[in-house]
Order: C-alpha cells, then sequence, then structure tokens
C-alpha cells in the first residue's frame, strides 16, 4: 500500500498509471458535453466549471455540499458507471486493498476548463491537499496519516497539459506569509499529463494546475478528480 514519506523524494510519490484508451476519452467527453447544462460554474470572469460537488469548492457550509453530492451522484453514477468501475478496479489493484465510493460524500467529479488565454498564465492556487479535513468521517479507524489524490485527464489542449510540483511535502508547510520563499527555494518540475492516465499521489506535495501555452479556441482540458482515505477496511474515494 503507498505510503508516502516526507523523508523521501517528493517528486517520487507521483505515479501515472495507464487507463484509458484515447478512444474512450472522447467517448466519456461527448458525454460530458452532453450533460453541459449540469455544469457548474465556478468562476464568473473565467471559463471553468466543475461536473459534480467538489469539497473544496462546496464543503465549506457542509450542508451545502452534501445537497450537491445527492444532486449529482446519481447522475454521474448513471452516465459514467464503466468509468466508476474501471477507476476501481485500477485503484484497488495500486493500493493492493479494495475501494469503495461513499455513500456520505461526492463521488470523484470533473474539471472543465474552455479556452481562455487568461489560462495561460500560472493563476490556479499553489496548494496541497487536505479536503478530507472539511468533511465529518464518522469511522475511529479512519486514516488521516496516509490520504491519496488522483487525476484522470479525459482530455488536453494541443499542446499538453500537467502540474507543476515542488519539494515541499506537507509537514514543512510554513504559514502564509513565508510559503512564496519556501517555493522560491525549492526545485519546481513539471508532472506532464497523458490523456487516459490516472496520476495518482498523496495530495500532499505542493502543486499547481499547470497554465497552457498557445491555447487553441476549441482546446479544452477536462479531468476526473478524486481523492481518498483508507477507513472501514477500504479506500473510501469522494471528491
Amino acid at each position: 500500500m503507498m505510503k508516502p514519506s516526507p523523508q523521501i523524494d517528493a517528486f517520487q510519490t507521483f505515479h501515472s498509471i495507464p487507463m484509458l484508451s484515447e478512444s474512450e476519452c472522447q467517448t466519456i467527453r461527448s458525454v460530458i458535453y452532453e450533460l453541459k447544462q449540469d455544469w457548474t460554474r465556478r468562476n464568473p470572469f473565467l471559463p471553468f466549471y466543475t461536473l459534480g460537488a467538489a469539497s473544496y469548492l462546496d464543503a465549506a457550509e457542509n450542508e451545502q455540499y452534501l445537497q450537491s453530492a445527492q444532486r449529482s451522484n446519481p447522475l454521474l453514477s448513471s452516465r459514467f458507471a464503466g468509468l466508476y468501475q474501471r477507476l476501481g478496479t485500477v485503484l484497488a489493484q495500486h493500493l493492493g486493498a479494495p475501494i469503495s465510493y461513499s455513500h456520505s460524500f461526492a463521488l470523484p467529479g470533473l474539471h472543465i476548463y474552455l479556452s481562455c488565454v487568461l489560462f495561460e498564465f500560472p493563476i490556479a492556487s499553489i496548494h496541497i491537499d487536505l479536503q478530507y479535513q472539511k468533511l465529518q468521517w464518522d469511522a475511529e479507524d479512519t486514516d488521516f496519516t496516509n490520504p491519496i489524490s488522483f487525476t484522470l485527464p479525459i482530455s488536453l489542449p494541443q499542446s499538453g497539459g500537467g502540474l507543476n510540483v515542488w519539494n515541499v511535502e506537507q509537514s514543512e508547510m510554513p504559514d502564509s506569509a513565508a510559503l512564496q520563499q519556501l517555493i522560491q527555494s525549492r526545485e519546481q518540475r513539471f508532472y506532464p499529463y497523458e490523456i487516459g492516465s490516472l496520476v495518482v499521489h498523496s495530495g500532499w506535495t505542493l502543486h499547481q494546475a499547470a497554465p497552457g501555452s498557445n491555447l487553441k479556441p476549441d482546446d479544452d482540458r477536462i479531468t476526473l478528480q478524486g481523492h481518498g482515505l483508507f477507513s472501514r477496511g477500504c479506500w473510501q474515494l469522494y471528491w
């Protein structure tokens, strides 16, 4: 089972696993666009959307997150049943333990970025993934020391996409005033995405959605996003 450690090179906690073919991703992309009326716009000035409830955006008010999850989960599970089944199989094999989709939380959902020149600039937040802290975990055996995050690129701009990653782990995170200085002192790498390859990591390495380059009018960046904690004898997946 993957056990990220702050003592090792943080870049080594990222794993890329082939999961879907490009044609399978194209089929999923078509379904996503069929559901455009169900997208939620997340920024009034940028064409950034989600399909599904997202804890990092919606869980500040827990009731709002749960209501959003209750609305979106049936749609996602019915339209993407095969995708969730494949995701569960791949993650269970990679992690060496069963997985489950928590009925209490949102299913893994979709980030959707349409083409915009502003996405060629590093405007995305630099962060670590601590979404689990916003949710109510009832099981006493829930392991908060070994989370996972995962991203599955469904569609990418012609020039590609990926993550900016800094060799900074969660245990080293300073307050916000000192963060910029720490970032400037540590190595940064670009972790490229491949359409159909699942990227799994701890979420505890400092990262940022990398800006695009030379974006075309019909470019988009669509990724399936989710997280997991080990609880009740299996990996509970959510977004």
